[in-house]
């Protein structure tokens, strides 16, 4: 159900309406362009050209007619959903501190190991990705301790038969953190024209996964 986000007319500006998105559905606005990842269908939509509409977590707000386009494609939830999600967060502008002098011990091998064999035997969808991540704890107020895992997994991947995309190894990473007693965002974010997708690992303002100005051209659309 579409319902009012605003009292009153106006002759300069539609009167704004809002809305919230189908269950299992993330979007973002980029320029005019709407993109939405859908968990259930497993794949990312764009929407050209989408209208003034705004994005917060699963809530939209923008004119009746642009928000009719995304009704008519079965896009919005029938009546205002609550919002249970977090928020995606702002894309990280700082790396990890240097690294100790660290080396993989026998642990980490075997740890490693079990971690790599099972993401990599697994072509999960984004939905039991977050359905198997959703629930976990660590510490994410120690960057040292971060950076030194970081460090020790870095070594490691080289030696792993694939590596795949950014999916596995971020999956990869954060397991490896878990197993530590760490733990990190999981984000997700798109750039249009061309589309791209990518996933990584980031605490707070810092980046895990890679270094930060890889990820300018993105904007994060889901976090697990």
């Amino acid at each position: 159900m579409i319902q009012s986000a605003s009292s009153g007319t106006s002759l300069v500006a539609p009167q704004l309406q809002s809305a919230s998105l189908a269950d299992g559905l993330h979007a973002v606005r980029i320029g005019d362009d709407l993109v939405l990842l859908d968990l259930n269908a497993d794949d990312y939509l764009c929407l050209p050209e989408c209208g003034d509409i705004t994005v917060t977590g699963r809530s939209l707000a923008g004119p009746m007619e642009a928000l009719l386009r995304l009704a008519a494609e079965e896009l919005l939830h029938p009546m205002q959903a609550e919002d249970d999600r977090p928020d995606a967060p702002k894309l990280p502008s700082t790396r990890l501190p240097p690294p100790p002098p660290t080396r993989p011990d026998i642990r980490d091998i075997i740890v490693f190991a079990r971690i790599w064999a099972d993401c990599a035997g697994r072509r999960p969808t984004l939905l039991q990705l977050k359905q198997r991540h959703a629930e976990r704890q660590g510490r994410r107020d120690d960057p040292v301790a971060l950076a030194a895992r970081v460090e020790v997994f870095r070594q490691l991947l080289p030696f792993a038969p694939v590596t795949g995309a950014c999916l596995l190894q971020a999956e990869m990473l954060l397991r490896f953190l878990n197993a530590a007693g760490l733990d990190a965002d999981w984000v997700f974010g798109v750039r249009t024209f061309p589309f791209l997708a990518h996933c990584w690992i980031q605490c707070g303002d810092h980046c895990v996964s890679e270094a930060p100005e890889t990820l300018i051209v993105y904007r994060p659309i889901m976090v697990i």
